[in-house]
């Protein structure tokens, strides 16, 4: 009876946590898992604007961060890229420091090249992907986002974060690196993320040294941003040109999550 307690005591330290999933696929944090996500017809029809051709799946790639356990609500950075790059090629750079900020990061793109890489193009493919997640984690489509990318792939994280925040999804923040134009103003005429838009964070980052987005172009975005009405919007700096700051990145994820539990 006394060894039967004593193993009834040691049992519990014997048992370690189920890694997470994703479908029939295991999830190791920090790395890429690249995946395929079949395109609703809804996502199918939306991703036809511009000419585009139509498509049945999206190339999607996700990284979680240590510790991550799907049974509660995670962060997720949706990661942009410039025109004519991938998303997913990219989706290691933006994971690393999301991770450790602890995001997880999602990429996603088609499965060909676009005709015109629109952003209902774009919206499509990150649709789908968060489809294909909810699958194995029910409700991650309410668990707070935030999108961003550097350079081109900032300016469109405006109109994609947009989207997203029109379809439902609770937008935290906006990450935009080496931007140089007010594209979150823009936004606000080709889409209807509604009023709450304003409120949404907005971390803008500067290379000190870079010609293609000067830190004087970052000052009159952060100004313009503010004269639209936006309400929380940072400006910070780096002693670099133009390439993204990972450092800069895990601050500004920081930032929204502390937003968030405000």
């Amino acid at each position: 009876m006394k060894t039967a307690w004593l193993l009834a005591l040691t049992l519990p330290s014997l048992v370690c946590a189920a890694p997470a999933r994703l479908g029939y696929v295991e999830l190791t944090p920090g790395v890429v898992t690249k995946f395929d996500a079949p395109l609703s017809p809804a996502q199918q029809t939306l991703a036809l604007t511009g000419g585009n051709p139509r498509v049945l799946t999206a190339k999607c790639a996700i990284i979680v961060p240590a510790g991550f356990d799907p049974a509660k609500p995670w962060p997720i950075f949706v990661e942009n890229a410039p025109q004519g790059f991938s998303a997913v090629d990219g989706a290691p750079v933006f994971g690393k420091p999301a991770a450790a900020a602890g995001w997880i990061t999602l990429a996603a793109d088609g499965p060909v090249p676009a005709k015109l890489e629109t952003i209902q193009w774009c919206v499509a493919m990150i649709a789908a992907a968060f489809d294909h997640v909810e699958k194995s984690w029910p409700g991650a489509r309410r668990w707070p986002v935030a999108c961003g990318g550097f350079s081109g792939g900032a300016k469109r994280s405006a109109y994609v974060g947009a989207m997203l925040m029109e379809n439902g999804h609770r937008l935290t923040g906006l990450w935009m690196g080496g931007c140089n134009e007010d594209r979150a103003t823009d936004a606000l005429q080709w889409h209807k993320p509604g009023p709450a838009f304003f409120a949404v964070p907005i971390y803008l980052s500067s290379g000190l040294a870079d010609p293609m987005a000067t830190p004087a172009q970052h000052g009159a975005v952060r100004d313009s941003m503010r004269a639209t009405g936006f309400k929380n919007v940072r400006l910070e700096t780096y002693a670099g040109t133009h390439w993204m700051d990972p450092a800069q990145l895990a601050a500004g994820l920081q930032w929204f999550t502390a937003r968030d539990k405000k």
